[in-house]
């Protein structure tokens, strides 16, 4: 015989209870990794473009006619905190068509500037890369 004044919780009520706890853990849960690998990976990041301003000012410390192809560089291997990564370097003679190209060029000279573009890739489940370019003229 129940008693009207009886009261307490049912099997199903407390099973109903664990799963809404669940579901709330597991949402808060989540709140907390995602940014912890958002941390991470943007650290890695920046490591790279570190690397890449390391190596780009190396060559800009250098005279004019000392970049040269010899300059370039292809699978160097660079660590980025933990992760293993590749450094490419590329020098590239350009021959700016606002003064002609080749012999029609009007002060004759075929080079006006250089190119330089840093490369650092990584792989963070995905291929990941980060690159730099800037021109360097004589004058």
């Amino acid at each position: 015989m129940l008693f009207k004044d009886e009261t307490g919780t049912s099997l199903v009520e407390v099973m109903v209870a664990i799963v809404v706890f669940m579901i709330i853990m597991v949402g808060g849960l989540t709140y907390f990794t995602l940014p912890q690998s958002t941390v991470v990976r943007d650290k890695i990041k920046r490591l790279a473009f570190a690397a890449a301003h390391q190596r780009m000012e190396t060559l800009l410390a250098l005279d004019y006619t000392a970049i040269t192809a010899d300059s370039n560089e292809a699978s160097i291997p660079v660590t980025l905190a933990t992760k293993a990564a590749s450094r490419n370097t590329t020098v590239t003679e350009v021959d700016d068509a606002a003064d002609g190209l080749g012999g029609s060029d009007a002060d004759s000279e075929t080079v006006d500037y250089k190119s330089i573009t840093i490369e650092i890739t990584w792989n963070d489940g995905n291929n990941k890369s980060a690159s730099i370019t800037t021109n360097v003229s004589e004058f």
